[in-house]
């Protein structure tokens, strides 16, 4: 348990981390772009190692898959998981890794990824066409100010990349540039992209594309739900009667004498879409009220929203800007009954002999300094153990993983 002055110095220490640049935050925005990044980090879409880079020089192959990675988070409603991996011979970067595996990124020969060439901006297109296929969205045809024929230098589009910068075109995610020598405006698709114009792009085309959702109206095992205290329609009531043993909780979530889901078809058949209320962090240090999209276990999701409503009218405040659950992969994310918050501010690491920490997800964990690190006591902790999870923080011996909570422990 936190002594009280240690916790009040740790919320005055969360208050100045507030007053601080978000994450991600571009050094030496241009004035012209400020709105547009401002707009772009609010959203979640500047990666954490974009920190402090300059915002007028030319964004690389992998730091745009960092870029694209929050793109697809934020169309697709879905968490990306750090796989050990490596595909390429020439880059380890686990954004780049992951973009690889959804399909978002190709290499370039040999093996090589190239991760430090400047990406031009057709393949720009490319990958945000591919986010939109790994996201099964399909970009309909619209008939809006720019037209692709409009720019005279459309010959010199790559074939691979024409139905791409179509695309993006069309739907004004991206514009063309003034040739100086020429006083036209072009397209200028082998060209290269600044860090401050890859970001207003990735926000317009999320814009574009991230569908409208509604929540669910009603949970498919609805039967299997507890009781709860006050009204019965209202999640941010107390739950009650919650099952203790690991027997119990294995009864509620699977019926009884059924076992866990053996199959990715099997478990996303148990799966459901929940929206949960969360807070932003602004680049000023504000926070304004967001929602956040989850599968869920069918059997946990009236869980799920009460734990969400108690973070979100907690005193804290807590901020999330990247929160999953379900994934078929090892753990209780295939069972949908795990979820990660700010993967990157709440590292999953291994504890060595001297009792050191070495990271294996994310980059650290500092909470009252961060104000995206969940603390131990704070409200999301809080929230979660109330109902029966177990905390990564302080939950095994061999590891720490600071952004899990999982209903079984595991």
């Amino acid at each position: 348990m936190s002594h009280p002055i240690a916790r009040r110095a740790g919320m005055l220490a969360l208050t100045a981390a507030m007053l601080m640049p978000s994450a991600g935050a571009l050094s030496d925005v241009s004035s012209w772009a400020q709105e547009g990044v401002a707009a772009a980090q609010n959203a979640g879409l500047a990666p954490s190692s974009l920190a402090n880079s300059a915002a007028s020089g030319s964004i690389t192959r992998a730091e745009f898959c960092a870029v694209a990675l929050n793109a697809y988070k934020a169309v697709s409603g879905k968490a990306v998981y750090v796989s050990g991996k490596k595909p390429f011979e020439d880059c380890s970067d686990p954004n780049v890794t992951a973009a690889y595996l959804l399909g978002i990124v190709n290499g370039r020969t040999n093996g090589n990824f190239d991760p430090d060439a400047k990406i031009s901006r057709e393949e720009m297109c490319t990958i945000l066409d591919n986010i939109l296929a790994a996201a099964d969205i399909e970009a309909t045809e619209i008939a809006g100010d720019a037209c692709i024929e409009d720019y005279p230098d459309v010959s010199m589009i790559s074939d691979y990349a024409m139905q791409p910068v179509v695309i993006m075109v069309d739907h004004s995610v991206i514009n063309g540039i003034t040739d100086t020598s020429t006083d036209t405006t072009i397209l200028a698709p082998s060209g290269t992209t600044t860090r401050e114009q890859a970001l207003i792009m990735a926000n317009r085309f999320c814009t574009a594309f991230k569908p409208d959702k509604t929540p669910i109206a009603a949970v498919d095992g609805s039967t299997n739900l507890p009781t709860t205290a006050g009204s019965s329609t209202s999640a941010a009531t107390a739950i009650t009667g919650l099952p203790k043993t690991e027997a119990e909780k294995m009864t509620y979530v699977y019926g009884a004498g059924n076992g866990k889901y053996q199959s990715a078809a099997e478990a996303e058949a148990h799966m459901v879409e929940i929206v949960v209320p969360v807070w932003h962090l602004q680049s000023d240090g504000t926070k304004v009220a967001s929602k956040a999209y989850l599968q869920v276990n069918a059997s946990l999701a009236s869980i799920y929203q009460a734990i969400f409503e108690e973070i979100f009218n907690g005193s804290e405040k807590f901020p999330i800007y990247d929160v999953g659950c379900y994934s078929w992969r090892t753990g209780e994310h295939s069972q949908g009954t795990a979820v990660d918050i700010n993967p990157d501010e709440n590292m999953e690491a291994t504890i060595n002999s001297d009792g050191s920490l070495s990271p294996t997800c994310g980059t650290h964990w500092t909470p009252y300094i961060d104000p995206y690190s969940i603390p131990e006591g704070g409200d999301v902790y809080n929230a979660f153990t109330k109902y029966g999870f177990t905390w990564g923080g302080n939950g095994w011996r061999t590891k720490r993983d600071y952004m899990h909570f999982s209903y079984f422990g595991r």
